[in-house]
């Protein structure tokens, strides 16, 4: 039994040396004073183990003392480094005091360790006996040197406890672990060699000095202390007591939905009881929270506690926690005090707190969240009437009923003045609209609301109120129970003194914006500005003569360019206005042409405003199916035929179409049939073939002003024509009553070209010509062309100068010039209008522009079009497996395929993420066989360059043809369909419709 366990006791000595000398390195690539002194001590610590073993094993005495004197001095310098490494892991360096107590400690350890290199051979510190043992076969007798060497080891000891003391004394609790490990450590070690030294029986088990592993341990201990119990013990600790001194309650759920802690907070919160919330579902029941958990896996909703008859309003943070797998590892509820962030009349958040916590938490509010924001309508008469009172108890009881009409999962926030809004993740314009209107039924007054939604383009949620409360303005304009729309309804009478008939056309047009808004999927806010934009795209004119507006006949050239100056005076009038400011674009440009031939800005195609392009159709059927008082109507299908013609010239395509497709399926009533008229006036609507061309310009020679004027030799000017006041604006009062000189005619930025220029020519020759600007008295500019010449004049015997200058504004040759800059701004634009038209990847064609291309073919009648929907199949596991630059290539490769397969006239476009799309375009009698198989040969090239490309790529592929009347949104729901069946029967097919 005895041999076994000094086996044993001989096996853990060895183990823990080669720990310590682990531990040493490791402290080492710690590169400061606590990894070296650490490093060290760990070293002496290996060396004491090992030294102790020998010589308790070895019955040489000679080989028994000299081990014996090693591991004494060994434990010494041990000691010395702890007291080192001690203080710097304590205060981080010494003190003065403590600078001179540690060299006097040195120098007696220095001794000792002289000491015990002499005892082997003179015993001066300890004198061995031999005795009878199975071990440690010597026993020591102790003299003054070796009780001084235990009194300073203790000392030592002493020192390194008091220092930890004192630092436990001054630190935080939580802080207080590590310290409380070496203590118990080193008071151990203490110990049990004093069991050591003093115990008096002689047993196997008592001869052995225990504290010798002990001092191998403690280098474990204050290695593990000093650098692995900062980043794990303490930080736990750390976690626990934040945890427990956070602002917010916090709680967590398992992956079983099983209650697994909660914070004190969230107990004074909530007033939790564990035994009545033990299970998610019964937590979700007792605060009234919303139990599903959206896509994002997260939520922000607000909450109401009744605790002791008060009602403490809470936001609730509610998140899913998840691994790196995906999988559900609990649900955690964040809850916050938001009594002081909570407005004292609704109960919601103050809208200045809300803007501070989104800012935030940008997470708060995933896309698509969507935005309702209402007001009521008439609230500042309901106040100034009777009483604020009353007012405070309509806003009230629209929050009471905003809450009742809104899931839980809502948040409501108290906007300025007294809009309210609300706010649903995962939700769109439709959901809100559809909550919106159940409030507006059960509010017994009468309110306005407007709904917006952020997208991946604006996730900004401010951004998307500020776009809501826009909205709900101009809708408030319109609402003749709003105060706000006495404004609107002086414009539209100074309108109606210039068009009497601007009522009833706003009304229709109103009407027919408004379905074909719903068509299109426009949003609540365009809805809103197109209603306004109906009213009042035609603003400028109260700003153009009466004269030129009801003209019968065709109109002048200037009379041309003052009425198409109204969309710029519209333009600056909804400008002024902060209600109208939304629509003033859309005003400038309502007459802007499809194929960019329109005006003020030559803007073509989808660079047009949308809403422009609405009301220009609009407008247009307007004009034309109703009777002027300078031409008869149209009949609607004569308006219609003419809509048709003039798309893709004029008109957005695809706007036309869909406005078609509305009169088919529901018929304009009361529209007085009537004769083409043989000639049309310029009414100026929006349709050019419709009302009348531009004017005519008739060639005519141009009459060239001019003036003469003479300088003298000081270039001043001395004389001048009667003309010189109209070109230049001095008069000859201006010349005599103060000194004008040459340079005062020429713009200051270009007056020392302008001299120098001048005195070359004239060095060469004495007559001059050239051309130049001349600034005039009110700081305008003139183009002239100029021709001088240097002569003697007798009479004042000294040198003059006569200069002829030409206006040249007006001629040709400007006009030249003027349409050469026009057409590179043209050609700068239409580069533009191309860009903004493709997809930035691929280079196809975009959603939009692939759209009213086809929709122009599909209007056109004279063929057949075939639609092919193309998906790459499994494109996310790509994505995620080879990164998305990788991705983004193979899109690139996708498009390069397809672009490479089809003809010149048909058309391609990436519809999205991974969709792709292509219209082809064939005659009419071309036979199904024929498209059919032009379908499948470019399913095989594209499939075939795929495989090539990536080994497993694949392509799903949909395939339609247009019929009769077929608009592009049934082409593309065909294709769509044909498609989805495709990925449907297995991949990697095409399937036609």
């Amino acid at each position: 039994m005895s041999t076994s366990f000094i086996t044993i006791y001989g096996l853990v000595s060895v183990l823990i040396a080669i720990v310590d000398l682990y531990l040493a390195a490791k402290s080492f690539e710690n590169e400061s004073a606590l990894g070296k002194y650490l490093g060290w001590s760990c070293i002496f610590a290996a060396v004491v183990d090992v030294s102790y073993l020998i010589s308790i094993v070895s019955e040489h005495y000679l080989l028994m003392s000299i081990m014996s004197s090693i591991y004494f001095a060994a434990i010494d310098v041990m000691l010395l480094l702890l007291i080192r490494f001690s203080v710097y892991f304590i205060n981080g360096s010494f003190s003065s005091l403590g600078r001179r107590l540690m060299l006097a400690a040195c120098a007696y350890a220095a001794f000792e360790v002289i000491v015990f290199a002499v005892n082997p051979f003179y015993e001066i510190a300890i004198h061995y006996v031999p005795r009878a043992t199975e071990i440690a076969k010597y026993a020591y007798e102790m003299k003054p040197l070796y009780i001084m060497h235990l009194v300073f080891s203790y000392g030592m000891v002493a020192a390194v406890l008091y220092l930890l003391y004192i630092k436990v004394l001054r630190i935080p609790k939580e802080y207080r672990a590590q310290y409380r490990f070496v203590i118990a450590g080193i008071l151990t070690i203490v110990f049990v060699n004093a069991v050591f030294l003093f115990w008096p029986e002689e047993t196997v088990y008592s001869l052995l000095d225990y504290s010798i592993c002990g001092y191998s341990l403690i280098a474990c201990l204050l290695y593990w202390c000093c650098f692995e119990y900062a980043k794990h013990g303490m930080l736990n600790t750390l976690k626990t007591s934040i945890f427990e001194s956070l602002g917010q309650g916090i709680v967590l759920f398992d992956y079983g939905d099983r209650l697994v802690l909660h914070n004190e907070r969230a107990q004074e919160l909530l007033d939790l009881s564990p035994e009545c919330c033990a299970h998610l579902d019964d937590f979700l029941l007792r605060y009234d929270l919303p139990g599903d958990f959206d896509e994002d896996d997260e939520m922000t909703v607000q909450c109401y506690i009744n605790l002791n008859g008060e009602e403490r309003p809470l936001r609730c943070d509610m998140r899913k926690l998840k691994n790196s797998r995906s999988q559900t590892l609990g649900k955690l509820f964040v809850f916050s005090d938001a009594a002081l962030e909570t407005d004292l009349l609704t109960g919601f958040q103050d809208y200045h707190s809300f803007q501070v916590f989104v800012k935030g938490n940008p997470g708060a509010f995933p896309v698509p969240t969507g935005v309702a924001i209402c007001d009521i309508n008439g609230l500042s008469v309901i106040n100034s009437t009777t009483g604020n009172q009353n007012g405070d108890r309509e806003i009230r009881l629209l929050a009471d009923a905003m809450r009742s009409a809104f899931p839980k999962q809502a948040y409501f926030v108290r906007g300025q003045d007294a809009n309210l809004i609300a706010l649903l993740a995962h939700n769109g314009e439709a959901a809100m609209s559809r909550c919106m209107a159940q409030v507006s039924e059960s509010f017994p007054g009468s309110i306005q609301f407007a709904v917006s939604v952020t997208d991946e383009n604006t996730p900004d949620v401010p951004e998307a109120i500020r776009v809501a409360a826009a909205s709900m303005r101009a809708k408030k304009l319109l609402d003749h129970k709003s105060t706000h729309s006495e404004m609107l309804t002086s414009l539209i009478r100074a309108l109606q003194e210039c068009d009497s008939d601007t009522e009833s056309h706003v009304r229709r047009t109103q009407l027919m914006g408004a379905e074909l808004g719903r068509r299109i999927e426009l949003t609540d806010s365009q809805q809103s500005n197109l209603s306004l934009l109906c009213l009042l795209h035609d603003i400028g004119k109260i700003g153009i003569p009466l004269e030129i507006l009801n003209k019968p006949g065709k109109l002048s050239e200037d009379e041309w360019r003052i009425l198409r100056s109204h969309t710029r005076k519209g333009y600056d009038i909804a400008n002024s206005s902060n209600e109208l400011r939304c629509i003033a674009d859309a005003i400038l440009h309502h007459h802007e042409c499809w194929d960019g031939s329109g005006y003020p800005d030559g803007l073509s195609r989808e660079s047009i405003p949308l809403l422009s392009r609405v009301i220009a159709v609009v407008d247009s059927f307007d004009a034309m199916t109703n009777n002027r008082s300078y031409r008869s109507a149209l009949s609607v299908e004569d308006a219609v035929a003419e809509l048709k013609r003039c798309a893709g010239h004029q008109f957005d395509p695809y706007i036309v179409s869909e406005f078609l497709q509305m009169l088919r399926e529901n018929p304009p009533e009361n529209v007085p049939p009537a004769d083409i008229p043989t000639v049309l006036s310029l009414e100026e609507s929006s349709l050019r073939v419709v009302s009348a061309e531009a004017p005519e310009v008739s060639n005519h020679v141009h009459i060239i002003q001019y003036s003469r004027y003479v300088l003298d030799n000081k270039m001043r000017i001395v004389d001048a024509d009667e003309n010189f006041e109209k070109l230049t604006g001095y008069s000859l009062d201006d010349i005599h009553s103060r000194v004008i000189i040459q340079a005062d005619l020429i713009p200051p930025e270009e007056r020392t070209e302008y001299l120098c220029h001048t005195n070359a020519n004239l060095a060469k020759n004495p007559m001059l010509f050239q051309e130049h600007r001349i600034q005039r008295k009110d700081g305008s500019i003139l183009y002239v062309f100029c021709l001088g010449r240097v002569y003697f004049d007798p009479v004042v015997r000294s040198e003059r100068s006569e200069i002829i200058i030409a206006d040249i504004s007006q001629t040709y040759t400007m006009k030249m010039v003027a349409d050469a800059e026009q057409s590179k701004a043209q050609a700068r634009l239409r580069q533009w209008e191309d860009t903004y038209r493709r997809d930035s990847l691929t280079g196809l064609l975009s959603h939009a522009a692939f759209r009213s291309d086809v929709e122009l073919k599909l209007l056109e009648g004279s063929g057949r079009v075939m639609m092919l929907m193309m998906d790459i199949d499994k494109f996310k596991e790509y994505n995620d497996t080879l990164g998305h630059q990788n991705g983004d290539r193979f899109l690139i490769l996708v498009a390069q395929a397809l672009s490479s397969a089809l003809r010149n006239d048909d058309s391609a476009c990436r519809m999205g993420g991974d969709e792709f799309a292509a219209a082809l375009f064939f005659g009419a009698d071309t036979p199904d066989e024929v498209l059919r198989s032009r379908a499948q040969q470019i399913f095989d090239n594209v499939s075939l360059t795929l495989k090539g490309a990536s080994e497993g790529a694949s392509v799903s592929m949909g395939m339609a043809v247009s019929t009769k009347d077929c608009t592009f949104s049934r082409l593309y729901e065909a294709s769509d369909k044909a498609l989805y069946r495709a990925k449907e029967n297995g991949r990697d097919r095409l399937v036609m419709d």
